[in-house]
């Protein structure tokens, strides 16, 4: 006792600065731990948290902290002196004399809302312990003048902590039993709401201004989320945060529990049936310096991009952690691909049963250790899926027991639509599950022109879902590899045969750069099922600093490809398989509406100009009055299209990937052979396309040098 007047004395006298009070009340939660006391800021959102202060000027462990709504202050029972501390945002302890200080220390408290009042809590004896209220407002009769409310033998329940709800002013806390604990601070009367259907020690309770009450557990650092005056209390876990056996927390209850820029995180994107928002409890992992990842990238966001919408939208395109390597068939083993950054560990999901959520059942991975490279995981997908699309979910953090929702300090959460197959289905790809054909165009059509076959480079696959003798749905993608063309032009897919209104329009799923696109790909007014990719393919990359082109100019780009596509549907009734036989279809170019063409078009001919690979049919949109033109020697009559007098083509197929040749170099060039294999009508020289029997030096070269 007289240790403690006397440092007071002494601070009187010597009028110290102590810190000033914080000028906003602070969106993250406060946490005090340790012995000589901590204190450090927590976001509830991913439990992350940063060290605030390390020396608080005692010696002794803080407990009862509180933000005062009031004046800005936090508020703390200091052990070292048992009495109250204020901390300014020098984060130092200003000790406060108490009349009628009860003997003992306090590790249970709040600040009222509505009162400049402290409260603080205690079970045990008659005499020293109990709750109490101590006036904070200087202008009243009580000024720190502790007050008895109900003795410690009258208090029932082992609480750590409490908090007053931002709208009834009535205390609340989680008892060690797991019981939903409601108080009355006038009285001390406590209510029993239910039990959340947890147990251990919550040091830390906090409320949102939404009214939701977090609590969190000393032993694993676990936060918990609950609604204290719904029907079913139930807790839900929210967050992983710091674990402590002295753990004590205090934040402002108006305050939302938001992603700030100082705290943004990474998200999912799946619709938010899967729990994907913050709202909903969604995934979320902070960590702003990128230390654990899935990939080759990660950005943060401040909220989630729910479906139809994406993170890479607004951002990075960071969706590229996870690759399934072959169909998720029923009955059937899998392989997915897991490219890693770090070390931790993954956990991951699908939705099997399509009922909108990621059951317990459903988790594919537990806790699997990872290292920085490249993992295969193999699972088993049961044969009692609900075939059609669906969601996956996986998430790579440095903590074990990570669930489908929930914050966590670090790492990433990636979500993926895939398609799910019957065991009766089976899914033919081409050229493979992995490989690409690519496409190479010419757009100086019905003219020869330069002929450099670099106008529209693109690496291209298809996917048939087949049933027995019928196919049940397609998967279009690919890759925009290169775009030598100073005209403006859009890429399309021709299913030649299967009729546009087989499509079951509500089953297609269209994403360009890992986002998924609004607009309906089937393109309206045509008899087969054609899908437009783009109207204008330069909507969708830019050429490098100083370049003319995308990709076509030596020493002018880099190895990364900018625009990637996929269009996946199903039919509204099985196709037959004969339609399929080509499974390559009829992919093309046509003009892009507005834009003008070469001295052939006294205006612009848009869409009803149309370059198709040789012999492969225009659609109903293209005009039949452009065939045979200049250079061009197509003859319906005789199913002869896009080909000149010697059977040179306007585009090309060639069954690899392949390196195509630069800006201005004529394919025959780049590649002597090829000359051949086409007036031998393809039956020489068919490893014309070969690196080894290219002139090197006429290709594009990626990269600078």
């Amino acid at each position: 006792m007289f240790r403690f007047f006397s440092l007071l004395a002494v601070a009187a006298l010597c009028s110290p600065a102590f810190g000033s009070s914080f000028t906003a009340c602070p969106n993250e939660a406060f946490l005090v731990q340790d012995q000589p006391a901590k204190l450090y800021g927590v976001d509830l959102s991913t439990g992350s948290y940063t060290q605030l202060a390390e020396d608080m000027g005692t010696v002794g462990k803080l407990n009862a902290i509180s933000f005062n709504f009031h004046d800005r202050f936090l508020y703390a029972w200091d052990y070292e002196d048992d009495s109250i501390a204020r901390i300014g945002t020098d984060y130092q302890v200003e000790l406060l004399p108490i009349k009628n200080r009860p003997n003992s220390d306090f590790y249970v408290g709040d600040i009222a809302l509505e009162e400049n009042t402290y409260y603080v809590y205690r079970r045990g004896s008659a005499n020293h312990h109990g709750l109490f209220r101590i006036s904070l407002d200087p202008n009243s009769a009580d000024y720190l003048e502790a007050i008895r409310i109900s003795n410690g033998q009258n208090l029932r329940y082992n609480i750590y902590d409490f908090a007053f709800h931002p709208d009834n002013n009535l205390l609340y806390s989680v008892a060690s039993n797991g019981l939903l604990i409601e108080m009355s601070p006038e009285t001390g009367a406590t209510r029993e709401l239910g039990k959340t259907g947890l147990n251990g020690t919550f040091g830390a309770i906090y409320f949102d201004v939404e009214g939701n009450l977090y609590a969190s557990r000393n032993k694993d650092g676990l936060i918990f989320r609950l609604n204290p005056l719904a029907s079913d209390v139930t807790a839900v876990e929210f967050a992983q945060g710091p674990s402590s056996s002295n753990n004590d927390g205090a934040r402002c209850a108006y305050a939302p529990v938001v992603i700030n820029e100082a705290s943004k995180a990474d998200f999912g994107d799946a619709p938010d049936t899967y729990g994907t928002s913050l709202g909903e409890n969604g995934p979320r992992h902070g960590d702003t310096n990128n230390s654990l990842f899935l990939g080759a990238i990660v950005d943060r966001e401040n909220q989630a991009y729910l479906s139809p919408e994406s993170d890479d939208a607004v951002g990075e395109a960071d969706e590229d952690g996870i690759s399934f390597v072959t169909t998720l068939e029923a009955g059937k083993p899998a392989i997915i691909q897991v490219q890693v950054q770090g070390e931790g560990y993954l956990n991951g999901w699908i939705d099997f049963n399509q009922n909108g959520r990621f059951d317990d059942s459903e988790q594919i991975t537990r806790d699997q250790s990872v290292t920085t490279g490249t993992h295969n995981l193999i699972i088993d997908v049961p044969s009692t899926l609900v075939a059609g699309n669906t969601w996956s979910r996986f998430r790579l953090s440095s903590n074990t027991g990570v669930g489908a929702n929930g914050g966590v300090p670090d790492g990433e959460v990636e979500d993926h639509e895939v398609l799910l197959s019957s065991s009766t289905d089976t899914t033919v790809y081409y050229p493979s599950v992995k490989g690409f054909v690519t496409l190479a165009f010419e757009d100086l059509w019905p003219s020869v022109g330069d002929y450099d076959m670099n106008d529209l480079v693109v690496h291209y696959r298809t996917a048939t879902q087949i049933s027995g003798d019928t196919v049940t749905g397609v998967n279009l993608s690919g890759q925009m590899l290169a775009i030598g063309a100073t005209f403006h032009n859009g890429f399309a897919i021709d299913l030649p045969g299967v009729p546009r209104e087989a499509v079951d329009q509500s089953s297609i799923e269209f994403v360009i750069n890992g986002v998924t696109q609004k607009v309906n790909p089937l393109e309206e007014g045509q008899t087969n099922a054609v899908f437009v990719v783009t109207q204008d393919i330069w909507n969708h990359v830019s050429p490098a600093e100083a370049c003319s082109f995308y990709r076509t100019e030596s020493n002018c780009g880099d190895s990364n490809v900018q625009a990637s596509y996929s269009i996946t549907f199903r039919f509204n009734t099985p196709q037959p398989l004969a339609l399929f036989e080509d499974r390559l279809f009829n992919p093309f170019i046509f003009a892009t509406e507005g834009f003008e063409r070469n001295s052939i078009f006294s205006e612009p001919p848009g869409r009803k100009l149309e370059i198709h690979l040789k012999n492969k049919k225009p659609t109903d949109l293209a005009d039949p009055a452009l065939l045979g033109r200049a250079d061009d020697f197509s003859n319906p009559d005789s199913e002869n299209y896009y080909q000149n007098a010697n059977g040179l083509p306007w585009a090309v197929e060639i069954g690899t990937e392949w390196k195509h040749p630069g800006e201005y170099i004529d394919l025959i060039e780049a590649y002597p052979d090829f000359s051949n294999w086409v007036t031998s009508k393809g039956k020489s020289h068919q490893n014309w396309y070969l690196l080894e029997k290219a002139v090197k030096p006429k290709l594009y070269r990626e990269g600078k040098d």
